[in-house]
């Protein structure tokens, strides 16, 4: 990688970890009703029993998720914790009917977190 794309791809980590973090805690000031809501996602996939754990695992993804991608650490594990918590994101759009803006989004976000397990980049740690 050149150095330019080394640099694009430090920005584009630390870019993206910035909206995960904001993303993270605003689920985290939202509380138990939120993380209810989010973890209710989980029926979707035929996991029904605690909703208010599973949802504050989604928070607690986006919000070390955007951690580690803003300082390096730890990019690829919870790169994949991110995977999951959008894969869910967009099951629960779609599955809600919701318009294909709403669903863009967090399809945006699993081609994203895809590319940072796959690629860590020369200023990460792990």
């Amino acid at each position: 990688m050149g150095s330019n794309n080394k640099l694009a791809f430090l920005i584009f980590r630390i870019g993206i970890g910035v909206f995960f973090t904001i993303f993270g805690v605003m689920k985290l000031i939202g509380g138990p009703q939120v993380w209810e809501f989010l973890g209710g996602t989980m029926k979707f996939v035929g996991i029904s029993f605690w909703p208010m754990f599973w949802g504050l695992l989604a928070t607690l993804a986006e919000l070390l998720g955007g951690l580690a991608l803003i300082s390096g650490f730890f990019v690829r594990p919870l790169s994949v914790a991110l995977l999951f918590t959008m894969i869910m994101a967009a099951i629960l759009k779609v599955v809600s009917g919701a318009p294909f803006a709403e669903v863009s989004y967090p399809l945006v976000m699993i081609l994203v977190t895809v590319f940072f397990v796959m690629n860590k980049g020369k200023y990460s740690e792990a």
